[in-house]
């Protein structure tokens, strides 16, 4: 299945963000604020992945982190 490049790199930022949250949950539990901050930053990078699937506008993907 061919990816294109800015769909591979908000999906690769997407999957780093998940295993980070997961690993601070693991560490520092389900409520610290490290985990919040993960999940909260998770979130804006889905919802730009998704505006950006639907509109397939590439400036929605600026500062992706």
């Amino acid at each position: 299945m061919y990816v294109d490049k800015p769909e591979f790199l908000i999906l690769n930022c997407i999957d780093r963000m998940k295993k980070k949250m997961i690993e601070s949950a693991n560490y520092t539990g389900l409520q610290s604020e490290e985990t919040i901050k993960c999940s909260q930053n998770l979130d804006i990078l889905i919802n730009k992945y998704m505006k950006y699937s639907t509109n397939k506008d590439i400036n929605l993907l600026i500062n992706v982190s």
